[in-house]
């Protein structure tokens, strides 16, 4: 699942407004499309139980200041693999810039960036008619990418939910991704390159 969770504070037109209290509609701000109308909102409510049977899907919390220059500007909890826009001159190793949209989960440096235990987690998806990189709590995220890997962490209400605001979506073309992407599990450098490091 790519998702923020309860709290997260997203940059829009009538200023930071939680995650929670966005209305489809709303316009938010996007790095590279300006100010965009969000289409869907989704949530997930995980209790801890759940949490338990599937410890892969505990939140990552991002500490205040994690990557650097005092970004993100207050904590961030998400899933695993909500995607961070990571800036680094060694990203121009492995992408043709300095930047990347890499997992929360290969940040994790078990000191500003680390997976926690959790009682419960709301976690929510944000939907646009592309991909956007979208401001949070002062740093840059991906929006929801409904590709089959992000639409199997649905449950079958809300899968049918999306389905229904979103016929074309049960055989989608998928959309063009904001920025590269590099961190499939166990094979890429990300966690070496970035791992142990403020940003």
């Amino acid at each position: 699942m790519i998702c923020f969770s309860l709290g997260t504070v997203i940059g829009t037109a009538r200023g930071e407004v939680a995650v929670q209290n966005l209305r489809q509609g709303d316009r938010v701000i996007t790095r590279d499309n300006g100010l965009q109308p969000l289409n869907w909102l989704g949530r997930k409510q995980m209790s801890g139980r759940a949490l338990l049977q599937a410890p892969h899907l505990r939140p990552v919390l991002i500490r205040k200041g994690a990557f650097g220059r005092g970004l993100p500007e207050h904590d961030i909890m998400v899933s695993p693999n909500q995607r961070m826009v990571v800036a680094s001159d060694r990203s121009s190793l492995f992408f043709a810039g300095r930047e990347a949209l890499v997992s929360a989960k290969h940040l994790i440096n078990h000191r500003d960036i680390q997976q926690i235990d959790s009682t419960g987690i709301s976690y929510f998806h944000m939907l646009f008619d592309r991909h956007e990189v979208v401001l949070v709590n002062g740093a840059w995220s991906e929006s929801f990418h409904p590709d089959d890997y992000s639409l199997n962490g649905f449950g079958n209400a809300q899968r049918g939910e999306f389905y229904e605001l979103f016929p074309e979506m049960k055989k989608p073309v998928i959309p063009e991704l904001a920025l590269p992407v590099r961190d499939p599990a166990g094979k890429s450098p990300i966690r070496r390159l970035f791992g142990h490091q403020s940003f």
